[in-house]
């Protein structure tokens, strides 16, 4: 969903349209949180995911699927399976931003900005360039409001790992993005994350393959097979116990 107002603009997270209730007991017993950026509701309904990693074309639910020997499409459009997954194998997920606000001069480059990179060629990398910056000679401003629910949920469940899915082609062990200006999420509200997972004895995967369609076609004849077995290792298997630090 968007509103438009003095040349600003909000969209949501997709989850507007998700019932995300018979869910709450399914969060509580997770033991791996899997961190995702951004699903942006679409301006056309048509366009919206049923979940997370929802896409057809995403290779998130694909892998799972592969990893359990099951045919690749198992869960496409099938929520009902997703859920009984994630409530077999106690993973959940949080993305890190509920929405965005855009302004600019013009709206009509807003829309079109909006239509290129964020409903379309979606990018991580573009998601959380916050400087001014411009597009079509208009700047555009960016503003994000993070999920701060995710801080509340690890301090009260009993998650024991969190999985950042962002993807590490640009990150280094050290957390540091290239270029600086796009830190792919590695922001002081991640630094929380990592703080309250650190304090609570949670394991933190900082590393990560991107299940998109993009990253796998251009991941060369490896990627897929690395992105499964990530998938395997950090999602599927047995969880790890918490080591509490004071």
């Amino acid at each position: 969903m968007f509103t438009i107002e003095n040349r600003e603009m909000e969209i949501l997270h997709a989850a507007v349209n998700w019932d995300l209730e018979n869910l709450s007991s399914l969060s509580k017993n997770s033991k791996t949180l899997i961190l995702g950026s951004f699903n942006p509701n679409n301006f056309n309904p048509k366009e919206n995911t049923d979940f997370y990693y929802g896409r057809s074309t995403n290779h998130f639910w694909k892998s799972i699927a592969r990893n359990l020997k099951l045919p690749e499409n198992y869960f496409v459009n099938n929520r009902e399976r997703k859920i009984d997954c994630m409530e077999k194998h106690k993973f959940f997920f949080f993305d890190l931003i509920n929405s965005i606000k855009l302004t600019c001069n013009d709206e009509d480059v807003l829309i079109q900005y909006l239509n290129e990179y964020i409903f379309t060629n979606y990018s991580d990398k573009e998601l959380f360039r916050v400087r001014p910056y411009k597009f079509n000679n208009q700047y555009i401003n960016k503003t994000l409001e993070f999920n701060y629910s995710i801080l509340e949920f690890l301090e009260q469940n009993n998650t024991t790992r969190i999985v950042h899915s962002l993807g590490n082609n640009r990150i280094d062990n050290n957390l540091t993005a290239r270029p600086l200006d796009v830190n792919m999420g590695f922001n002081p509200f991640v630094s929380q994350i990592i703080n309250i997972s650190y304090k609570n004895g949670i394991e933190f995967i900082s590393t990560s393959f991107s299940p998109s369609q993009t990253s796998v076609n251009r991941g060369g004849i490896n990627y897929r097979s690395n992105l499964d077995y990530w998938i395997n290792q950090n999602i599927l298997t047995p969880y790890p116990n918490k080591k509490r630090h004071n």
